[in-house]
């Protein structure tokens, strides 16, 4: 693609332009001027070489030898060399005006081409910033709805009543390492416990928990690899007998609460001997809602579930 014309170059030649249309003008009125001249000296040649031959003058010698030079004196008009200098210079002028003229219609074209591309462009820009705006308002609203979740379910968590401690504290603090049991009260964000005694009273306990990548607390499945068909194990030192139906409330990663109902199937408590393994009940899922499934079942495919016989 040529470059484009430096605005130095236009005002040059806008400059020589307008120094040649005052020469042109100049040496037009120049022309003009002289063949008027010409044409008036003519005229007064005339008069004189009739005025000199009148018959009162025929007696006076000066005037006699002015007629004689008058008479052989050529009339001064225009050279046919400056007539033909005159229309080269217009034929010039001509050419040059076409040359322009179509110039200037060929730069129109181009610029209607230029100009119609840029049109395209700047639709095909407005279109795509408008769909970019409308997705990043979008990915905008749900953060911060995934955020207001994540608030509400991190304030939820809060809320329940922390496990009790395995010792009084009056107790002396033992010498020995701290078994993972005594370690809990520490892991208040996977901790889940029973709520308040109405809910007992009601037949039904009310647990919470919050999963992640690295809580104690997972979903475990039976034999038949089905999630629907498991349970969630419930990393926790408060006992809840077998047969108990509980109410879940757990949180996956993402802010997203969920509530299922189950029973609780089997329980562990803690032991020195097995420091690794976490107390806590299994409860076997009685409702799991379609879209409560999916949602774990996308949860499993990033931490493989437990896995504990029917």
């Amino acid at each position: 693609m040529p470059p484009s014309p430096t605005p130095s170059r236009e005002v040059e030649l806008a400059r020589a332009e307008a120094d040649m249309a005052r020469l042109e003008a100049q040496l037009a009125e120049q022309v003009a001027r002289a063949t008027a001249d010409a044409a008036a000296l003519s005229e007064r040649l005339v008069r004189m070489r009739q005025a000199l031959t009148r018959p009162e003058h025929a007696g006076d010698s000066r005037l006699s030898q002015w007629a004689m030079r008058l008479e052989d004196t050529e009339s001064p008009e225009p050279s046919p060399e400056l007539a033909r200098l005159r229309e080269k210079a217009l034929d010039a002028r001509e050419a040059a005006l076409d040359t322009r003229r179509q110039a200037g219609l060929d730069l129109q074209s181009a610029l209607r081409v230029q100009q119609e591309d840029a049109a395209r462009v700047e639709k095909a820009l407005t279109s795509a910033e408008s769909d970019l705006k409308r997705v990043e308002d979008a990915a905008r609203a749900r953060a911060e709805a995934e955020a207001k979740a994540r608030r509400a379910a991190e304030a939820e968590t809060q809320k329940v009543v922390p496990p009790p401690a395995l010792r009084p504290s009056q107790e002396k603090p033992s010498t020995e390492a701290p078994t993972r049991a005594e370690r809990l009260p520490a892991r208040a964000p996977v901790a889940a416990t029973p709520a308040k005694s109405d809910a007992r009273k009601a037949g039904r306990v009310r647990m919470h928990t919050t999963i992640d990548t690295r809580s104690d607390s997972n979903f475990f499945t039976g034999f038949s690899m089905d999630i629907s068909e498991g349970g969630i194990f419930i990393a926790t030192v408060e006992a809840v007998p077998r047969g108990t139906p509980v109410e879940l409330d757990f949180t996956l990663p993402g802010g997203r609460p969920l509530t299922v109902n189950g029973v609780v199937r089997w329980a562990r408590d803690g032991n020195d001997r097995t420091p690794d393994l976490m107390p806590g009940v299994g409860v076997q899922f009685t409702t799991l809602p379609p879209e409560v499934a999916n949602a774990i079942s996308s949860f499993v495919a990033t931490r493989d579930p437990m896995f504990y016989p029917d």
